[in-house]
């Protein structure tokens, strides 16, 4: 099937997202690091997370696609972050970090991100009240370094193109940071540095079908 508005670009990184996912897997059942019925779920639905938050962004930025539908969303994906932050200590670390360097970016600035939040936190929270575990050093790592990134993301954004601009628009520090906390043992395995890749590149991907029309025309 011919594949309607999607550049090079999308289509790498769709590739690449679904080799993260196959890698996690093979990862996964190979190491025995976790259990395997449960953290073969981990990669799907951090590549699921990636794409609807790009694409609730990439609706209201760009006046494209269904707000309808964006708003719809929100509240499942609120759900499903909430639900690895409340059962999953590695999850609970990276996102709970993430929740918290948005919140501080005041990057929820449309009524799906703020819905979506509202949900997942009022998880977080309650995990947190729970005594639900998580690495209290490695998520204020990941806060520091998603605020980071938002910082050089924003800086890309005003360049005039080349190799550094599309650097910093990949949000390199973050990846680096989890790729620390999990040789650090901060993060239980190197499946979260795969699986949060699988998460960057399925943004990426949703931001690239929509700059070249894959995504479609606003909703009356």
């Amino acid at each position: 099937m011919r594949s309607r508005g999607w550049n090079n670009r999308a289509k790498l990184y769709f590739s690449l997202t679904v080799i993260l996912i196959l890698v996690a897997w093979t990862y996964t059942w190979f190491s025995r690091e976790v259990p395997l019925h449960h953290h073969l779920l981990i990669p799907f639905a951090f590549v699921t997370l990636g794409m609807a938050i790009k694409y609730g962004d990439q609706v209201f930025d760009l006046n494209i696609g269904s707000k309808r539908k964006a708003i719809l969303l929100s509240v499942p994906i609120g759900l499903l972050m909430g639900a690895l932050i409340f059962l999953d200590e590695g999850s609970a670390t990276i996102f709970i970090g993430l929740l918290l360097a948005l919140l501080i970016a005041s990057k929820y600035d449309n009524i799906a991100f703020k819905l979506g939040f509202v949900v997942a936190g009022s998880i977080a929270v309650l995990a947190v009240l729970n005594g639900n575990p998580f690495h209290l050093v490695g998520a204020l790592a990941v806060m520091v370094a998603a605020f980071a990134d938002e910082v050089l993301s924003d800086r890309g954004d005003q360049m005039d193109g080349g190799t550094l601009s599309m650097v910093l628009k990949e949000r390199p520090v973050l990846k680096v940071a989890v790729l620390v906390l999990c040789v650090m043992g901060a993060l239980p395995t190197l499946l979260y540095f795969i699986a949060f890749l699988g998460f960057d590149t399925g943004y990426s991907f949703v931001e690239q079908i929509s700059l070249s029309g894959g995504i479609g025309r606003r909703e009356a």
